[in-house]
């Protein structure tokens, strides 16, 4: 219906055009006429105008009926079309999808198929490079052995060997040397004594792995010495590697394993506290000094404080016996005859015994504080023994690591023999000064605990005999 007034519109709007068009056109005709003064045209009929106008409106409406027609039917044709190109179009779109899903398959699968190639020849790079080093191990190994090298091709080229050639070459040699090695020989040759000294005589070689050596006289168990020679180890048994040479068995054979005979083994010093003392310098001196004195006030105190303590129990028993039978003169001689410390004390609450209790009491806390200087006799100087050895073994650190740092200014870190002594004075002294300070250290708090100890029972004592005295003369 919309498409219909739209063409009724469309024609209307032609005709008006016509119309207009026709009009001008009489007018302009007449204006002609008028202008050249020709003959005046009968005018036309109106209604008969009016007539061939529906006609040509009439065709002109057929005319666009048939072309609206046309285009109806074109367009419906189109719209087919339309629908079917895309559905066209839909199914190459989902034919395109399916294929970029395809190769984004595929594209994942060639990444992991390029990742697992990567991990393996990386790995494959590992392993030449494990083989490699493996051969100029095996390679290093067997020069003991007099390794021949490598046969060389017939390019000679020695580069031109597989691995794998050059692995069976060398598992060929080693399982040739085994052979070899494998048995006990006895052969002509030199080795050292314990002193030093070198002599000659027979080596027996147990494979290549242990050796004994004797020259009749002397021998035992040989070590490497360095440069394929040997030495007698100094722990040997000799009569036990001397029968070993005259086919006796003596028991357990001593034997020392080593792996090969160029590089020597060095016999390891038998440490005592003098030696690792002296390897700590002056300050493990001074610090091992101290300890000793230390050891010596310990002892003194020890001393001190056990006669200070002899015989409080028994003392205190006879003193309240005389006191209960009411005899305060007997109580006092038989606290004067001791020399004790606690003696010292009954003796003063015995003397004054029969004043108030107040005074009596103040009298035994003089007493108690007189004895008390020979009680903490030298406890102070061991504790602060205790205290300075580990500060100086600190000092003995640091002093350790500056000769350290300037040996490492002076000639660098090639030899480490060169730092092993401010090593040990670093380490040492700090190992002295704490072996002195600990026990020390323990020493003088267990004393300072029996001296108070020895202050409780005297006052213990000095009351329990107040206390009798009071309670039997009430």
């Amino acid at each position: 219906m919309k498409n219909s007034l739209l063409i009724l519109l469309l024609l209307s709007a032609q005709l008006l055009s016509v119309s207009t068009a026709k009009a001008q056109t009489d007018e302009n005709t007449t204006t002609a006429q008028e202008v050249t003064a020709e003959p005046a045209v009968p005018t036309a009929d109106p209604a008969q105008a009016q007539q061939d106008l529906l006609i040509a409106y009439k065709k002109e409406y057929a005319f666009l009926s048939n072309q609206v027609k046309n285009i109806e039917g074109r367009l419906i044709e189109f719209k087919q079309n339309a629908q079917v190109e895309k559905r066209q179009i839909e199914g190459e779109i989902s034919s395109l999808e399916n294929q970029l899903l395809n190769a984004e398959s595929v594209a994942s699968q060639l990444e992991d198929d390029i990742f697992q190639i990567g991990r393996n020849s990386e790995s494959a790079q590992d392993n030449q490079g494990l083989i490699e080093s493996t051969i100029i191990q095996a390679v290093s190994t067997m020069s003991e052995y007099q390794f021949p090298g490598f046969a060389e091709n017939t390019s000679g080229n020695e580069e031109a060997l597989s691995d794998l050639d050059k692995i069976t070459t060398l598992v060929n040699f080693a399982n040739q040397t085994i052979q070899q090695q494998a048995s006990i020989t006895k052969q002509p040759g030199e080795f050292f004594l314990t002193d030093g000294t070198a002599v000659k005589g027979d080596i027996l070689r147990i494979g290549n792995i242990a050796s004994y050596g004797s020259n009749g006289q002397n021998g035992g168990v040989l070590a490497p010495a360095g440069e394929k020679q040997f030495k007698v180890w100094q722990d040997s048994d000799t009569d036990a590697a001397m029968g070993v040479f005259k086919g006796q068995g003596t028991g357990l054979l001593p034997i020392f394993l080593y792996e090969s005979s160029i590089k020597a083994i060095e016999e390891k010093e038998q440490k005592t506290i003098l030696s690792v003392i002296n390897s700590g310098g002056v300050i493990a001196w001074i610090i091992a000094g101290l300890g000793l004195f230390a050891l010596l006030l310990i002892i003194l105190r020890v001393f001190f404080l056990n006669r200070a303590s002899a015989s409080t129990e028994k003392l205190l028993s006879g003193v309240v016996y005389k006191i209960e039978n009411k005899d305060v003169s007997g109580a006092i001689d038989l606290a004067h005859k001791k020399s004790s410390s606690s003696s010292r004390v009954l003796l003063s609450a015995l003397r004054n015994i029969d004043r108030d209790r107040d005074h009596i009491e103040d009298i035994v806390s003089e007493s108690i504080l007189h004895e008390s200087s020979q009680l903490n006799r030298f406890g102070s100087l061991i504790l602060v023994i205790a205290t300075v050895a580990p500060l100086l073994g600190l000092l003995g650190t640091v002093t350790g690591m500056i000769a350290t740092f300037d040996i490492i200014t002076d000639f660098g870190t090639g030899d480490p023999k060169l730092l092993s002594g401010g090593i040990s004075i670093a380490l040492v002294t700090t190992e002295v000064g704490l072996a002195v300070a600990i026990p020390t250290l323990l020493f003088g708090n267990i004393l300072s605990g029996w001296a108070e100890r020895i202050k409780d029972d005297m006052e213990k004592a000095a009351l329990r005999a107040i206390n009798v005295y009071k309670k039997t003369f009430a």
